[in-house]
């Protein structure tokens, strides 16, 4: 069908998608299933209403049953693919102990076991502050809970189960029967289930690229957990739901890094400024930003003294500011490595911003003192760290009154770039690949780099590797060992351009210069490894240093998204705090269709890949109280932070954004149970492995159609024509049709096309 202009039909358009806001304007009124065209009756009597529809849908607490009937539920699935379905009970009275029984499917060709059919409980959030003025308050679906225990359906409202059938890429094409019981006290109802399997099977490892966020610092918060191996478990558990709902995570290296060890190097912590030095060309920098931690910079090893003798220390100092506090601290030893705890020598000293020389005397020390650590804080120490500042050493001498040899080396901060090196350890990291891209068959990956920048618009951090500014010899040096290594070992490994460097985030015009030369520093040691870089306004200022540009959707120009893509160079496109309605968004009250045709116009457009900042971004640390956990269960709002927020503001990005999983944990506030298990998915996220699905149905009948000889042929043009989907389904990312049962109506005419060009 050509997609309906809502000039054209108003009255169709406000009863196609899902909610009470929608109907005749009023958003007290109970939507009824009929008004959507969705949805068919198994029973009706004066206990309860059982009726069905197809995953695409969402089914609010007062959607009344449809009067039409059928008699079994019908599906239509590839191979390799989930395909879901919904049952709902509106009972007259209470009913206890509710559950859903799951038989295997069968056919003279085979069998689908029990193991591949999910029921889950579609459960409800309460809507306090609505995204925007399309949306409303309320309750809206989208936690879905795995069914493990029985449920109370509760008399004026609708319980709703979410069960998922995956078909297994071996099965055997043709019509699989089998049925659904649903049982409580006092009720037992069998529905007949029919499944259709087309006979093609969608691809082991998705087409589509994507990036999806996931906060591992979040994940032991909410799971109240603190052992390293309970954390990886747990972590692996999230990388399978992103593997089963066909999207790739930001990074599955994670708790799995790269390590890289410095040598040539007697000093850690702080900054070798290759700009700012008394004499020579380095001078350490140590800087506190942080106003609840105190940074410190050291001599990396402990100096052998005489515990009798006095020593002397000497350096040259200054500030960015004037009469600036420090601390300079002496840590004891004994002969066998142990801190003798009150054999600490520290003192407190004053700066200011033009450089000067200083002294600190100290010992003698306990006779039992063997060595000591040296340590400089740049700012006056606290327990709670709350001063900042900033100060720059150089010159650091140490000697004993009665000899003028310096114990210290290095301490003038001059580096002979001959003699410093990398030792890289790609071992835990190999491991992680191993099994999340090979196994799980992740497509890409972001790629976290030692040594580059970050920013956004608002804000960036220069590029630094471990202690060396970018411009100094050593940096460059150090940069280009590393990143021709990790160059290297990728492609070694057939994980070379599944990485994409993401480092900078929406930047403005003024950002440019600063982007263009971190994509240009990568290119030179690094010249195969992928770029990319989220940018709302893409043009050849900055394209031909990014391999892929990811947009934010409303934003994404159809024509030189295709003109790009055209020529080779990746383009994705982003949902986030925006856009917001009339809008294809991420949110929970907004469409059930969103997510889905997010992809169809993905493929239309010729985007290469989606991406969506986080997973699990259950709380704002601007928002929340201290301490405090915000519920995803209770409280679906995510609130902004960063960008120069302050503390305590609480400004609405939108219901569910950056949120497609919930926690195991209800109520992470006062329940500090280990939960060492799975993360609950919400109903968005079944929406969107539905669209990822349909995106692969279209692009196995263009790959199909394009394997045709004669291009003239009638078959051609017809499937030719299906692909033309804008004009259809959609005219813009704002003028979409609400109404799920086109995407299904649409997707079969595609699966029907693919099995005539396969017969053909």
């Amino acid at each position: 069908m050509d997609y309906i202009k809502p000039a054209q039909h108003i009255l169709l358009i406000v009863s196609l998608f899902c909610s009470p806001a929608a109907l005749n304007g009023q958003k007290t009124d109970p939507y009824h299933a009929d008004e959507g065209g969705f949805g068919y009756l198994f029973e009706k009597n004066k206990d309860f209403s059982l009726w069905w529809c197809e995953g695409a849908y969402k089914i609010m607490r007062n959607t009344r049953a449809p009067s039409r009937k059928k008699n079994a539920i019908e599906l239509w699935s590839a191979k390799n693919e989930y395909e879901p379905f919904q049952l709902i009970l509106f009972p007259g009275k209470k009913i206890d102990s509710l559950k859903i029984t799951a038989g295997e499917l069968i056919s003279e060709s085979g069998i689908i076991g029990e193991d591949n059919i999910t029921v889950r409980n579609v459960e409800y959030v309460k809507i306090t502050r609505p995204t925007d003025s399309y949306a409303y308050a309320g309750d809206w679906p989208d936690p879905l809970p795995e069914a493990k225990h029985p449920v109370t359906a509760y008399t004026g409202e609708n319980t709703v189960f979410w069960i998922t059938v995956h078909v297994p890429d071996s099965i055997a094409a043709g019509i699989y029967t089998g049925s659904i019981i649903i049982s409580g006290q006092g009720l037992i109802q069998e529905v007949p289930l029919k499944l259709n399997i087309w006979d093609f099977c969608l691809p082991e490892k998705t087409s589509l690229r994507s990036g999806f966020g996931l906060s591992v610092d979040k994940i032991a918060a909410y799971h109240n957990l603190t052992d390293e191996k309970e954390i990886r478990e747990t972590f692996d558990l999230y990388m399978q739901a992103f593997r089963d709902y066909r999207i790739a995570p930001y990074d599955p290296f994670y708790l799995y890094p790269v390590r890289v060890t410095i040598s040539g190097t007697e000093w850690e912590g702080g900054i070798y400024d290759f700009n700012n030095s008394f004499n020579g060309d380095y001078s350490l920098m140590i800087e506190d930003s942080d106003p609840q931690s105190s940074p410190v910079a050291g001599y990396k090893t402990n100096i052998n003294i005489d515990p009798g003798k006095k020593y002397d220390l000497r350096w040259n100092i200054k500030s960015d500011r004037t009469d600036h506090q420090y601390c300079v601290l002496f840590e004891g030893y004994d002969a066998e490595g142990g801190k003798m705890v009150f054999e600490n020598r520290m003192e407190v000293f004053n700066c200011d911003s033009i450089w000067s020389s200083q002294l600190f005397t100290i010992g003698p020390f306990s006779d039992k003192v063997s060595s000591l650590k040296l340590m400089f804080f740049p700012v006056f120490r606290t327990a709670a760290g709350e001063n900042t500042g900033r100060i720059w050493l150089d010159n650091v001498i140490l000697t004993d009154t009665g000899d003028k040899t310096n114990l210290i080396k290095q301490g003038d901060f001059e580096i002979d770039t001959t003699n410093i090196g990398l030792d890289i350890d790609f071992s835990d990291f190999d491991r992680a690949g191993e099994r999340y891209l090979d196994e799980f068959g992740f497509n890409s990956f972001r790629l976290y780099l030692k040594g580059t920048g970050s920013g956004t618009y608002f804000s960036r951090e220069e590029w630094i590797f471990e202690y060396f500014m970018k411009g100094s010899p050593a940096y460059d040096k150090l940069m280009n060992l590393y990143l021709s290594s990790v160059q290297d070992h990728l492609e070694e490994k057939g994980w070379l351009g599944k990485e994409y460097i993401y480092w900078f985030d929406e930047p403005a015009k003024k950002d440019y210069p600063f982007v263009r030369e971190g994509m240009e520093t990568i290119k030179r040691s690094a010249p195969k490894l992928t770029t990319f870089l989220t940018e709302n306004d893409p043009g050849p200022e900055i394209t031909d240093v990014t391999d892929i540009t990811c947009t934010i959707f409303h934003r994404v120009d159809p024509v030189r998204a295709k003109e790009l893509t055209a020529g080779g160079h990746e383009y994705w496109s982003y949902l986030c705090t925006a856009p917001k309605a009339p809008w294809v968004s991420e949110f929970i009250d907004h469409d059930a269709v969103n997510m889905r045709i997010w992809l169809w116009m993905t493929y239309s457009y010729r985007l290469n890949g989606i991406l969506i900042w986080s997973t699990n971004y259950w709380n704002s640390y601007s928002a929340s109280p201290e301490g405090y956990l915000q519920n995803p269960w209770s409280e679906p709002a995510s609130f902004v932070q960063g960008y120069g927020w302050p503390y305590g503001k609480q400004s609405l990005w939108g219901n569910g954004d950056g949120r497609l999983f919930y926690p195991p944990n209800r109520h992470p506030g006062s329940d500090k149970t280990k939960y060492t298990e799975g993360p609950v998915p919400s109903l968005r996220l079944e929406f969107l492995r539905q669209g990822i699905e349909d995106y692969e149905y279209l692009t196995l009948l263009e790959m199909m159609k394009n394997s045709i000889t004669g291009r003239n042929s009638k078959i051609v043009k017809e499937a030719d024509e299906l692909l033309r989907i804008q004009g259809k389904l959609f005219n813009s990312g704002k003028d979409y049709t609400k109404n799920p049962g086109d995407i299904l109506e649409y997707r079969k005419k595609v699966a029907r096309m693919i099995i005539k060009i396969k017969n053909k």
